[in-house]
């Protein structure tokens, strides 16, 4: 995939910009957001790869003037948001203490080498891993946790410019936050744009509750952690979205269908068709299955991209 060679300006607003690989139908191509104000620069999350974080660094360099990224937020721990960290030594690196507390539980980018790598490439799992994530460089990435922690919500300023860290999570993941600057919101990936999203954590009540939040800020831009910024139209239509899957998973769970007969009859039904990666909706209804049922254990993170994978290849 070509890379961008500049960041984009977030329009109406001085001191952001938006590294943006437009990676719509594609796993990993998450949206970083750059704070440039005064003498200080921030990111809000780093890419999946060391080439990947070279690249955007490469594209800011024009915008830094020699400034130093003093801080980095990672919105959660999953590495496509939190690989590139190593490459700023020099920065802060903030994440909420719960996403602190999982990231033993995440696969390391070591892991995540193996796993495209090393699995069989004939089992449906070896084959999406290879098709999907074949294209990152896993094994230039190293693991670097957050450095300072926070619940609830956290302050801190870039040059002149104020932003707001507030905690959404358990969402898509335990420990997610979204991050206010002024009037634009970037969601990280309680909010995925063009696809069908991937929720690891659940139930989708609470990534509902984080989108009504960020509505509440009533934003001017919202930046999802993955596809192209939109208003707060796009992200209506998106809670839309979310609540149409939360009724229909609970009639099917009602109804005695299992998880993957739930599948097959969303999909049957052509759910949401202009959304990528239809795929995905084998983890959501497996998530929100676990919590319809009360299970204490939930699916983990490579049974859910099984299931996944084997409909993808139905």
């Amino acid at each position: 995939m070509t890379l961008p060679t500049q960041l984009t300006a977030v329009p109406g607003t001085d001191s952001l910009s938006l590294w943006n690989p437009k990676g719509a139908g594609r796993w990993g191509y998450a949206n970083c957001i750059w704070v440039i104000s005064g003498p200080d620069a921030a990111v809000i999350d780093t890419p999946y790869d060391g080439p990947m974080t070279e690249a955007m660094i490469a594209a800011a360099e024009p915008l830094l003037g020699g400034r130093t990224v003093r801080t980095v937020v990672n919105t959660h721990a999953n590495g496509d948001h939190t690989f590139g960290n190593y490459l700023f030594p020099d920065a802060e690196i903030i994440a909420t203490r719960a996403g602190h507390e999982h990231l033993h539980r995440e696969p390391t980018p070591q892991q995540m080498h193996a796993l495209v790598h090393q699995s069989p490439p004939d089992a449906p799992l070896g084959r999406y891993v290879r098709e999907h994530f074949g294209g990152f460089d896993f094994s230039s990435a190293r693991l670097v946790p957050p450095t300072w922690t926070f619940s609830g919500r956290h302050t801190f300023a870039v040059g002149e410019t104020e932003v707001e860290l507030h905690e959404v999570g358990p969402a898509h993941h335990v420990g997610d936050l979204v991050a206010r600057i002024g009037d634009v919101v970037c969601t990280g990936d309680v909010f995925f744009h063009g696809d069908h999203p991937s929720h690891w954590v659940g139930p989708l009540q609470n990534v509902i509750d984080a989108c009504e939040l960020v509505l509440g800020f009533n934003p001017r831009v919202v930046i999802p952690g993955h596809g192209r910024p939109t208003d707060q139209a796009g992200l209506e239509a998106h809670l839309v979205y979310l609540r149409t899957v939360q009724r229909e998973v609970r009639l099917r769970f009602e109804g005695g269908l299992t998880a993957e007969k739930a599948m097959e009859d969303l999909a049957r039904r052509e759910f949401y068709p202009d959304l990528g990666l239809p795929e995905r909706l084998a983890i959501l209804i497996s998530m929100e299955y676990s919590h319809l049922d009360g299970r204490a254990t939930a699916p983990t993170v490579l049974e859910l991209a099984d299931r996944a994978a084997t409909w993808s290849y139905r």
